[in-house]
This record gives C-alpha cells, structure tokens and sequence, in this order.
C-alpha cells in the first residue's frame, strides 16, 4: 500500500443518525414539505427495521433542529423552521462562549461589523415607505425613554427595521441572533446613569443619515453607537465585578 494515503478508522453511526438523514432529505428535497404528517413511530419503526428508541431519537433530533413538531399520540408533523428555533439550537453553546470577557469582545466586534453594514445599506436601498417605518420605530424609541423594558424593546424594533429592509431572510435572522445573545449587554449597559437618552440620539443620527441617503454617515453613526453601548457594558461590569 502507498504511503502515501492517509487511512483513517471509519466512523461507526448511531442508528438515529441514519435515520435523521432519511427523513431530513425528504423535508429538504420537498418530498414532505410543511404540513406533512410522517408516519406513525410504529410504521417508521416497520420500514427502517429498527427498534423505536431509534425512531423516537430521531425524532426528537428532528424537533430540536426546527424540521417537526411532535405532539402525544399522533404522527409528527413537518414545519419550516424559523429564526427562533435557529437562535435556540446555538443558545446553550453561545452562552457558554459568552461566559469569557475576550468571546465578548469578539461578539460585540462582530454585531458593529454587521449592523454597521445593514445601515450603510439602509442609506443606499431603503424606500420612502421604509424610511418611513424607520422614524416610526424612532418615535416610539423617544418616548419610552422613562420606561426601561419598553425602551429596549422599541430599541430592538429600530435595529430591526434596519435589519429588513435588504428584504434577505438571512440578514434577519443574523439579527434576531445577535440580539438574543446579546441580551446581557443590552440589560447590564441600560444600568449606565444617561444610557437610554444616548441611545436614542444615536438612533436619531442613524435615521438622519438613512433619510438623507449619505451611507458614510449612516455607517459612521451606528460604529459609534454600538462602540458606546460596548463601552457603557464594561464599565457597569467592572462596577459589578463581574468582567
């Protein structure tokens, strides 16, 4: 034999596995698109010739990745999987990441580069009627101010009009990740003494420069923002101790 190929020992797989595979490229091909009702545990257990431990593992796998719901005593149904259940299957593994001030860093780093992008595209493509939208959200942003919840959650809706306005389903989705592993920083800066009124003047400067069309300002305006939301979380951790 050759010396030089490279042998590695084949990888023995879990019957589940195989049978995930199965069902996964029928849901993926469209053979069972959402709607469809799979067979019953007992018929999947007659046609892959396995016990139904093996089934039930697969299906559950199914359910934990967005492909199926499974209710008690019925067929398992196929559904199209959406950003929550993407966001949901990472969370455990993100947190963990997130546990170390340098992953932190890394994924603040990460959002600037992202949102920083979808402004500057904002500026460029957004429409009269999302511009529109845009100070709608900005309006309902200024006056929840005294209102902590209510102010992040009209902050998460301005970032998300910006987020959906390149009409790409895979924007909107990073987005709605970001945002979810992100919670701790928006909940730990918000304790900054003056935070919610900085953020809502820097929404405000993202919205002039989106209206105005300029997306050198646009993007100028949020790297400024989230370095200053950035900022405003290491300063209340290490108050707390806690970076």
């Amino acid at each position: 034999m050759s010396k030089s190929l490279s042998i590695f020992p084949v990888k023995r797989r879990r019957l589940y596995e195989e049978i995930v595979d199965q069902l996964m490229d029928l849901i993926i091909s469209g053979k069972a698109p959402p709607g469809t009702q799979l067979p019953s545990e007992r018929e999947l257990v007659e046609q892959f010739g396995v016990g139904r431990s093996a089934v039930r593992e697969a299906l559950f796998a199914l359910q934990k990745m967005g492909l199926v719901t499974l209710n008690s005593g019925e067929p398992a149904t196929v559904i199209a999987p959406t950003p929550d259940a993407l966001v949901g299957e990472l969370k455990g593994a993100v947190r963990y990441f997130l546990s170390k001030p340098s992953s932190m860093r890394d994924m603040q780093g990460a959002r600037i580069f992202f949102e920083a992008g979808l402004a500057r595209y904002a500026a460029q493509h957004a429409t009269a009627e999302q511009i529109k939208t845009l100070k709608m959200a900005l309006d309902l942003n200024e006056k929840s101010i005294g209102d902590r919840e209510r102010f992040i959650d009209t902050d998460v809706d301005f970032h998300r009009v910006l987020a959906d306005i390149p009409g790409n389903s895979i924007f909107a989705t990073l987005h709605v990740a970001l945002l979810e592993w992100l919670r701790e920083q928006r909940a730990t800066s918000g304790t900054v003494s003056g935070a919610r009124e900085m953020a809502f003047r820097a929404h405000r400067e993202i919205f002039n420069a989106v209206s105005a069309h300029d997306p050198d300002a646009a993007e100028a305006a949020m790297r400024a923002h989230l370095n200053q939301v950035a900022d405003y979380y290491w300063q209340a951790a290490e108050l707390s101790g806690s970076s």
